[in-house]
């Protein structure tokens, strides 16, 4: 059943069955507190266990300093959303707390979703998320961050779909991405 819920300081979230979502994550003030290698992989696993946890089939990632983007395709329970990165926030401000020896500071702020509403955008947004680490100017070549899925893609994403997605152009890519 789809669910539109509105916050008072929030965003408001649609839950739509089965959708495929892109959402992004931001640190508070947009602070680089993922700052190592060490924090970034703990953040990426924690997406992996809690996606699989949550039933969210994961499509692309990109884990960078101040923000995370991710594709996944919702279960029928969408609603889980909220669940699935209530934990991934949770577990990681935790994570990065302890390796700064800070404790209670508030690491995340917010996430932002919508769901992909046609093919086009869909690679379109594909390109964009396996391509992130990129645009920000971390690594010249996407294949370089390990961070994101780009090269998980590469390696089994069939030929042609992979020229596809890697020929799209980034203009259909509407991702709020002000970091």
């Amino acid at each position: 059943m789809e669910l539109f819920k509105e916050y008072r300081h929030y965003p408001p979230h649609l839950f739509r069955p089965n959708a495929i979502y892109v959402i992004t994550g931001s640190t508070i003030n947009k602070r680089h507190l993922l700052d190592s290698n060490e924090k970034k992989k703990f953040l990426c696993e924690t997406l992996f266990e809690r996606a699989s946890q949550f039933n969210w089939q994961l499509e692309a990632w990109a884990c960078l300093s101040n923000h995370y983007h991710f594709i996944a395709r919702a279960p029928e329970n969408a609603s889980t959303m909220t669940d699935l990165i209530r934990a991934v926030h949770s577990l990681s401000a935790r994570y990065i707390n302890s390796v700064d020896n800070q404790t209670g500071r508030r690491v995340w702020w917010n996430y932002w979703d919508f769901c992909i509403k046609d093919e086009k955008s869909y690679l379109s947004i594909l390109r964009y998320v396996h391509e992130n680490p990129v645009k920000h100017g971390v690594v010249e070549r996407a294949e370089d961050y390990p961070f994101s899925s780009y090269l998980w893609f590469r390696e089994v994403t069939e030929s042609d779909k992979r020229e596809e997605v890697l020929s799209m152009s980034l203009d259909q890519s509407y991702i709020y991405d002000d970091f």
